[in-house]
């Protein structure tokens, strides 16, 4: 039952139990090194820890193993989970992305934070600035701007003209090419700023530069009355610039430790533990549990006991942090086993409904233990959030995920020529000559995900 729904809880009862469930959802959200650093705060500052437990060895926990008396099979069939229109009814907002180091590499500040420290010294009044903060905030990872003057200009209710002007301003800004709506301003903010753009660039980048993912560069040639020598040293050009301006951003980089291990034990089982070595090991300090039981002085007994309760509350929000993440990941490796076995083409479609459902918790409890956690597997290191991809693709034998396809579609890439390389269409019939179905638009939607070049700027002659 919710709290909120207890009568009987005096108003000081409340605030405690609300307080506890708060700190309990932030334990759950944290990865391995936020929950370390949070845990060493809370030994600083609560006097009922002990002060080496720091430094006391600790074993990896081994909670009581995940009953494994579900057959994947069975739990994949279970409410039509099996069918690929089902999981796309259930995607939601599930993540769809495959793990990248990448991500989690980039170092210094952030796209937002270097883009406002430019707009500080460069906006002409207060007016300015809260329009550039405002563009700026709709600035993607990529550096493309994601509304349009006119949603900004009605959102802050000012005129289009002015919102235009700031956006002159903020496409000025460094990386070359931020704040572009499309490709083809990104391309052309680039080479305006190095000099390049040419007529015969502007005419490239503006009318035909989408053509090259149905015509063929001698067609376009002809068109633009230029031999096909002349029309490759204009791509070559082109292939100077940086499509993704700001790729080279992202949040500070902070390192990995992935909590949970998962090793072989051969004949398709596996074993998984936590390595939770770095964390303190908890317990309450008998002679302050004492005074707090035994004092007489009231603000003295209030303080103690306040802090006893945070103690506790500590102790029991790891454990059961522990001991969920532990459930969860068990049951993942139960259910993607034929990824440990054979890789990325058989990694399946899964939700983290079907986890919740098997593992007895909540959805949301799913999420949140999905999200920053870590696995280390034979396979290599992955968030738990990698596991989760409901799109389905029924394969000649089997379904897989949006994963598998989007790895297949790298290595297609990988191995084309490079002076003909793949177009969307004839990566989707690749697919489909190898069993999986998949439409011209979602290829061209996942190598745009997996940030491969257009055909064109992949073509070397």
């Amino acid at each position: 039952m919710n709290i909120d729904q207890r009568p009987d809880l005096s108003l000081q009862q409340h605030l405690h139990l609300t307080t506890e469930l708060k700190q309990g959802i932030a334990i759950l959200r944290m990865s391995a090194l936020e929950l370390s650093e949070y845990a060493r705060k809370c030994v600083e500052e609560n006097p009922f820890f002990d002060d080496d437990d720091w430094v006391e060895p600790r074993h990896p926990l081994t909670p009581d193993r995940y009953v494994q008396d579900v057959s994947a099979d069975a739990l994949f069939e279970k409410r039509g989970h099996g069918s690929p229109e089902t999981f796309d009814a259930e995607r939601g907002d599930m993540s769809q992305r495959s793990f990248s180091f990448d991500r989690y590499l980039t170092e210094g500040e952030t796209l937002d934070e270097f883009l406002l420290e430019q707009l500080r010294l460069q906006a002409d009044s207060p007016h300015a600035m809260a329009i550039g903060e405002y563009l700026i905030g709709n600035i993607d990872g990529s550096g493309y701007l994601r509304t349009s003057v006119e949603q900004v200009a009605s959102a802050l209710g000012v005129p289009e003209q002015e919102v235009a002007r700031v956006l002159s301003l903020v496409q000025q800004f460094e990386p070359t090419g931020v704040g572009a709506r499309n490709l083809a301003e990104c391309l052309e903010l680039q080479l305006r700023k190095n000099g390049k753009f040419t007529p015969t660039l502007e005419r490239l980048v503006k009318s035909h530069l989408a053509e090259f993912e149905s015509r063929t560069p001698a067609s376009i040639a002809r068109d633009m009355g230029l031999s096909l020598a002349e029309l490759n040293e204009a791509l070559d050009v082109i292939r100077t610039c940086n499509p993704r301006p700001a790729s080279q951003f992202g949040s500070p980089s902070r390192p990995i430790w992935p909590e949970v291990v998962v090793e072989a034990c051969g004949n398709g089982e596996y074993e998984v533990s936590l390595q939770d070595f770095y964390l303190p090991h908890l317990k309450i300090n008998p002679t302050y549990r004492a005074m707090a039981s035994n004092v007489k002085e009231r603000d003295a007994e209030t303080y103690l006991k306040e802090k006893l309760k945070e103690a506790e509350s500590l102790i029991d929000g790891i454990n059961y942090r522990h001991s969920t993440l532990h459930k969860i990941a068990c049951c993942i490796v139960q259910m993607q086993v034929e990824f440990f076995e054979r890789g990325y083409d058989c990694l399946r479609p899964l939700t983290m409904v079907q986890v919740a459902e098997a593992t007895g918790v909540s959805e949301s409890t799913v999420s949140r233990i999905a999200s920053g956690n870590y696995m280390q597997t034979p396979r290599g290191v992955f968030e738990l959030r990698f596991f989760f991809h409901s799109s389905a693709y029924h394969a000649a034998d089997r379904v897989v995920s949006s994963v598998s396809v989007k790895h297949r579609i790298t290595e297609l890439v990988a191995k084309e020529d490079s002076s003909n390389p793949l177009s969307d269409q004839a990566l989707s019939e690749a697919l489909a000559r190898e069993g999986v179905s998949v439409s011209r638009r979602t290829v061209n939607k996942y190598r745009e995900e997996l940030g491969i070049p257009a055909r064109a700027a992949r073509r070397r002659s």
